[in-house]
């Protein structure tokens, strides 16, 4: 079940165009290996860490892209939606059918 959940986590998604994983966390799974390349972020917390500095924009830089496109998604799927919804007008004492099936 790990690898199911690895799998679905580190797949794009086509309506914020990123992993999941990607957008809780705001980086990849490749992260270590750019530690590696930059060298280990410093110890001392009072000092700035260009590389925090540069994964924090790229995050707010996600959500607002994965905002954006669930924008477009949702502005799509409505309508697709709307195209086919038609106003229902009832009268007092019409005849319906209902359906409770999942009540």
């Amino acid at each position: 079940m790990e690898l199911v959940e690895f799998c679905y986590n580190n797949s794009k998604h086509s309506a914020i165009r990123s992993t999941p994983f990607q957008m809780v966390t705001g980086k990849s799974l490749i992260v270590p290996m750019i530690w590696a390349a930059h060298g280990q972020p410093p110890n001392d917390a009072s000092e700035e860490v260009p590389m925090v500095t540069r994964l924090d924009e790229e995050s707010r830089h996600l959500w607002e892209l994965a905002k954006a496109n669930l924008e477009k998604v949702h502005e799509r799927y409505k309508d697709f939606a709307d195209k086919f919804r038609q106003e229902v007008k009832f009268q007092k004492g019409d005849e319906v059918w209902l359906n409770i099936k999942n009540f």
